[in-house]
């Protein structure tokens, strides 16, 4: 078994998983996996200048089965006198009462007892067994789901847990030299039956994939490891760089971050990504929040551009505004608005409303205004036009529909909480006639270039003191 031994003892000195004095708790499920690591760990403890202990979490799902794995992990713990923790969590009753997404439950549930375990025992180290076919695994998957825009790459060999280090030493070997320790040793071990079950995405990649791969490589395992591990370096440069300028581009102001659309730009476009991937972890923790490629690409998109006004609604009701130059997220308030008496549009502006100002003029009557949206549009020339809450029977022209829209109908398609549609601004004629529903859509009516017969001007302000 030298080539295992020396393969963990030349990873875990590389990535200085290990220093004199540590106390380690190995995460232990009882399948082969962790119990090598334990065995091994175990073995070397003298000549890695480490203590070890053992934890084991029943998330009683497979009923007797994993209460056997239970017993049987604290026996063979006993046996090799290692101290075993552990603790029987009834998943299946708190998903009843809390609901919520069993395998995130099972995790974060694990993990907190992890986490209290080692405080208990004062570990500064928790190892887990994730070994090189397992990378392997985790990497493909990530590219499956489109999930390798994130700013990871695989599993690292080390984070911070707690107070401490999580770990995972057998990132060094691949399955089939866990099976040959296992094998040299005698370790027992018992077999998760969920483990074959084909109906989960990653055991049809281990079980029809992998294999295929190692037939043309049998250490294809091992290349993706030290594929993951120049990416995560890669990876870490330019988080940091990107860390760096984003601080030198971005505002903080009455709970809004601001910044210039230009400044963002000019950065190159790998930077751009990773910059609107840290201003949503800004925003919200992103392990709550799944942030998609596609709304990372719009908001990259978005400012791409210094001319005129674009919104974007963001998840947990965040929006982001860019009126010119000018981006702005700020998060609004569900809290129930009174109702908006109606307010006439004339050629002075309006007071300021959920951050804007309007004015309507006839066209002859318009000059240049700076950091403002114009639109056109032709109405009858004695129309009055107000700003108002939007009332039942709203209704929109939008571009490319036959009938108007419910303006109710719009929202929940658009996703806007429901506290906040009721008092939601629009803007009407006198005929109750909407031009523009502000952060949301314009009429067909309206428009952004001056058409033969328009005779009106519409314009929307950000107003910033």
């Amino acid at each position: 078994m030298k080539n295992f031994q020396e393969l963990l003892m030349h990873y875990s000195k590389k990535h200085k998983l290990f220093q004199e004095g540590d106390k380690v708790l190995v995460g232990c499920s009882g399948g082969i996996d962790s119990m090598v690591l334990l065995h091994f760990l175990n073995a070397q403890k003298e000549e890695l200048g480490i203590s070890v202990v053992a934890v084991h979490v029943d998330h009683m799902l497979r009923g007797e089965e994993s209460h056997q794995d239970h017993l049987f992990t604290q026996a063979t713990a006993m046996r090799w006198g290692v101290e075993c923790f552990s603790r029987a969590i009834p998943i299946l009753k708190i998903l009843e009462e809390q609901g919520g997404n069993k395998q995130q439950l099972c995790r974060s549930e694990r993990y907190a007892y992890f986490l209290k375990i080692m405080k208990q025992t004062g570990a500064n180290k928790f190892a887990t067994a994730h070994h090189a076919d397992d990378q392997l695994e985790t990497i493909l998957m990530s590219g499956l789901r489109g999930s390798l825009q994130d700013g990871a790459f695989g599993i690292q060999a080390s984070r911070p847990f707690g107070d401490g280090f999580l770990i995972r030493p057998q990132l060094a070997v691949d399955k089939e030299r866990i099976l040959a320790y296992a094998n040299f040793y005698e370790i027992p071990y018992r077999e998760d039956s969920s483990n074959s079950e084909i109906t989960y995405a990653r055991n049809r990649l281990r079980k029809r994939i992998l294999p295929l791969l190692k037939e043309e490589n049998k250490e294809v395992s091992q290349n993706f490891v030290e594929l993951a591990e120049d990416m995560q370096q890669d990876q870490q440069f330019l988080q940091e760089l990107t860390k760096d300028k984003l601080q030198r581009l971005i505002q903080r102001r009455d709970g809004a971050i601001m910044l210039s659309a230009k400044s963002f730009r000019v950065e190159a476009r790998a930077l751009q990504k990773r910059m609107v991937l840290l201003l949503l972890n800004y925003l919200y923790n992103p392990k709550r929040v799944p942030v998609t490629r596609q709304l990372v690409e719009q908001l990259q998109e978005m400012m791409q551009s210094s001319s005129g006004t674009v919104f974007l609604h963001l998840p947990q009701n965040y929006i982001a505004t860019r009126q010119y130059d000018l981006v702005v997220f700020k998060q609004q308030s569900l809290r129930q608005q009174d109702t908006l008496a109606p307010i006439a549009i004339e050629a002075d502006w309006t007071p300021v409303y959920s951050g804007y100002r309007y004015k309507i003029m006839p066209t002859a009557q318009f000059g240049k205004v700076e950091n403002a949206v114009i639109w056109y549009f032709q109405a009858p020339k004695d129309s009055t036009f107000f700003l108002r809450s939007r009332e039942p029977g709203d209704r929109i022209q939008l571009a490319g529909m036959d009938q108007p829209k419910k303006l109710a109908r719009l929202m929940i398609d658009e996703k806007i909480p429901t506290p906040r549609r009721e008092n939601w601004p629009v803007i009407a004629t006198d005929t109750n006639e909407l031009l523009l529903v502000p952060g949301l859509r314009s009429s067909s009516v309206i428009s952004q270039h001056k058409r033969g017969g328009d005779n009106w001007v519409l314009i929307e302000q950000l107003y910033s003191m």
